[in-house]
C-alpha cells in the first residue's frame, strides 16, 4: 500500500509540476488566433522576450490523465492486481495586476472549469467539480513564496488554496527555459541538451521530489502563428524518484514556444511510468501512462 501511494503522489506531482511549467504564467502583451502559416523566414532563430504589462491576460487550458496498473507479488504468487486513474481538467484565467523587474508581482486567478477524477473521491470513476470552480483569488508573488487570498483579501479554506497553488507555482518566476534559449542562435533540427541543474529548476523539482536526469529539446518547425514567429520543438526527458525502488517516468511531446516572447502557447506530453520494488517475500510492479496537454491564449492589455 505504501508503494501505490509513493507512486501515485510521485506520479501527481509530475502531473502538477508539468502543467503548471509548460502553462507558463509570464504574462506577456501579444494576441493569439490559431491561424497557421508557415515561415518564410531562414531556418535560423533568435529568441527573446517582453516584459509583462499590466492588464495582459491568459487563457490556459489544461488536461492531465494518469493511469496506473500496480501488482503485488507474494511468495511467488499474485496477492492483488489493481487499475488507479487520475484525471483533472481546467481552466484558468490570469490577469496581471502589478509587475515589478518585466514579471508578474500579482494577479487575479480565475478558474471558469476546474474538474478532477482521483482514488481519494468518493466515486473514483466519476469526475467532480473542485471546490475552485467559478472561483477568482489574488496571488502575490513575494521572492520564493505565494500568497493567496480571495478577491475580498481574505484567506481561502486549505482545499481551495491547494488546489491554487499547484496551479500557478510557477506565476511570477523567472523560466529558466527562456533564460537557456535567449543566450543562444539555433538552428532547424539541433538538439539542445539542458543542464541537469537547469532543467531542474525549470521543473520544479527538490531532492525531495525527484530529479529530472535527462531534457532534451530538437528544433523541428518554424511557423507563424497569427504573424507571430513560433518555434515547434520535440522534447525529451526523464525523471527519477527514488534510489532504493526508482520510479521513472520517461517523457516524449512536443511544445510551441513564441520566439519574441518565449510564451509557451501549446505542449502535450507523454510517457510510461514505471516502478518496482522488494519487501522481504513480497514484489510491488506499477506500470502507467501520463498524458498532459496545455493550450495558451493570450490578450493584450487595454490601453
Amino acid at each position: 500500500m505504501l508503494s501505490t501511494i509513493r507512486v501515485i503522489t510521485f506520479a501527481s506531482v509530475t502531473m502538477n509540476l508539468l502543467s503548471a511549467v509548460a502553462a507558463d504564467p509570464a504574462v506577456q502583451p501579444a494576441g493569439y488566433v490559431p491561424s497557421v502559416q508557415p515561415s518564410s523566414s531562414a531556418q535560423v532563430v533568435r529568441f527573446s522576450q517582453q516584459p509583462t504589462e499590466v492588464g495582459s491576460r491568459v487563457l490556459q487550458q489544461v488536461s492531465v490523465d494518469l493511469e496506473i496498473n500496480s501488482t503485488i507479488v507474494q511468495s511467488g504468487q499474485i496477492a492483488n492486481q489493481s487499475t488507479t486513474s487520475i484525471r483533472r481538467r481546467q481552466q484558468r484565467l490570469i490577469e496581471a495586476l502589478e509587475v515589478a523587474q518585466g514579471g508578474v508581482r500579482r494577479a487575479k486567478v480565475s478558474f471558469p472549469l476546474s474538474r478532477s477524477m482521483s482514488p481519494v473521491d468518493p466515486d473514483p470513476k466519476t469526475e467532480v467539480t473542485q471546490v475552485v470552480e467559478g472561483k477568482s483569488y489574488l496571488v502575490t508573488r513575494n521572492g520564493q513564496q505565494l500568497f493567496i487570498t480571495d478577491t475580498d483579501g481574505v484567506l481561502p479554506p486549505r482545499d481551495q488554496y491547494e488546489i491554487v497553488l499547484s496551479s500557478i507555482q510557477t506565476l511570477g518566476l523567472p523560466n529558466p527555459l527562456a533564460r537557456f534559449l535567449t543566450s543562444r542562435t539555433i538552428r532547424l533540427g539541433d538538439r539542445l541538451q539542458l543542464p541537469k541543474e537547469v532543467a531542474n529548476r525549470l521543473m520544479g523539482f527538490g531532492d525531495q521530489l525527484g530529479q529530472v536526469q535527462r531534457f532534451e529539446l530538437e528544433l523541428k518547425e518554424l511557423r507563424q502563428i497569427d504573424g507571430q514567429n513560433c518555434a515547434l520543438f520535440d522534447t525529451k526527458f526523464n525523471i527519477v524518484e527514488g534510489s532504493d525502488a526508482p520510479t521513472t517516468i520517461d517523457v516524449q511531446g512536443q511544445m510551441t514556444i513564441e520566439t519574441a516572447t518565449c510564451r509557451t502557447i501549446a505542449a502535450s506530453f507523454s510517457g510510461p511510468l514505471k516502478m518496482k520494488a522488494f519487501d522481504t517475500n513480497t514484489q510491488y510492479t506499477a506500470e502507467g501512462s501520463l498524458q498532459v496537454a496545455i493550450q495558451s491564449r493570450y490578450e493584450k492589455a487595454v490601453k
